[in-house]
């Protein structure tokens, strides 16, 4: 069950939902001249970035896995990730993305600076704050899917609890939580 359990979190982990979401978002959207260097600047600031710096961390010995089980190693990871998206999204609004794409990467950028506050007092779950925003995003996007959309969300979040890195109020908490502010922000913001 462990292995099974390890795979999903590896294959739904945020650093690869982002960049798919995007890729969703942004080549399903409308038509831009722009579109493939928005999709790169997405894959950038959400993926790349991110992992070459828990690479450089776990180097320094700033973290002990590259999967930063630790809540106290993850407040320096999530503030960095939290400029990371905060720049992709100038970079996207300078470039013309559409409104849910921009919205998206806004969501990024405050909701890891939310996580990140909350980190520092309580562990909360990264990877359902990571699912939380793009179905979100992908629902008001007319993907609504809500069955394939439940499944994934209980699949992470049962994955989460056998490998015992969260308790069910943080997996709970993480997923309401990032639902809630990503409908917030997208909805009043930016659509």
């Amino acid at each position: 069950m462990k292995i099974i359990a390890k795979t999903i979190s590896i294959i739904l982990n945020p650093l690869v939902v982002a960049p798919c979401t995007f890729g969703i978002l942004i080549y399903t959207g409308e038509e831009n001249s722009r579109n493939h260097i928005i999709f790169i600047i997405s894959i950038f600031v959400t993926n790349i970035i991110p992992f070459l710096t828990i690479l450089y961390f776990r180097k320094l010995n700033k973290i002990t896995a590259l999967e930063v089980p630790i809540r106290e190693q993850r407040v320096q990871i999530l503030a960095i990730a939290a400029i990371y998206n905060s720049l992709g999204f100038v970079l996207l609004n300078f470039l013309g993305a559409t409104p849910i794409v921009k919205g998206l990467m806004f969501c990024y950028a405050l909701n890891t600076f939310i996580v990140w506050a909350i980190t520092i007092y309580w562990k909360i779950s990264i990877h359902m704050f990571g699912l939380g925003g793009p179905i979100i995003a992908l629902w008001l996007s007319g993907f609504q899917s809500p069955l394939l959309m439940a499944f994934v969300l209980i699949l992470v979040s049962i994955a989460r609890l056998i490998l015992k890195i969260h308790t069910p109020t943080q997996v709970l908490i993480g997923a309401i939580l990032a639902m809630g502010l990503a409908y917030i922000e997208l909805k009043f913001l930016f659509l």
